[in-house]
């Protein structure tokens, strides 16, 4: 018996360093997309004329993506998202492409014609103030997602559970 308790137990404590570092990769992507969101709104700010830069039609910054397309998939796959919480981050980035695929096309309107320049600036400016107002009462799709991400970076590290 004593020996079945010692073969136990060195199983446990073998899967404490795999545990804790599945923890920690998890919240480094967790961060990493955090950052990208806070980069996302300060650029949709800009967008709609709130930024601290100068105010440009069709800016050569698209709002960034990387983290979102390499951390995203790994935070699904590990179950560390549940349906709704991935709903909600899919929609918030899911506007940011809409947002990046007007200023690729206000890029193309600034070459040809000033007027659908300036309507291409305005449907980004709507799709932005979309990203950051909110709407209907509700929290805008900024800060819903961005508290899903904050929620998941202060969890204690003993407290961690995955969703299926």
């Amino acid at each position: 018996m004593y020996e079945v308790g010692i073969l136990i137990l060195g199983m446990l404590i073998g899967t404490l360093p795999s545990w804790f570092t599945r923890k920690r990769r998890l919240k480094t992507h967790w961060a990493a997309i955090r950052a990208e969101m806070e980069q996302c709104k300060e650029k949709a700010e800009s967008i709609i004329g709130k930024g601290s830069g100068p105010f440009v039609l069709s800016p050569l910054y698209r709002l960034p993506l990387l983290s979102y397309q390499v951390s995203f998939p790994i935070l699904l796959a590990d179950g560390a998202l549940s349906e709704n919480e991935t709903k909600r981050l899919s929609r918030f980035y899911s506007q940011i492409q809409d947002i990046n695929r007007g200023l690729d096309n206000a890029a193309e309107m600034y070459k040809n014609d000033n007027k659908l320049l300036m309507k291409e600036h305005d449907r980004n400016k709507l799709k932005a103030e979309g990203l950051l107002k909110p709407k209907d009462g509700e929290k805008s799709m900024y800060e819903i997602a961005i508290n899903i991400v904050d929620n998941k970076l202060s969890q204690k590290w003993w407290k961690y559970v995955t969703h299926a």
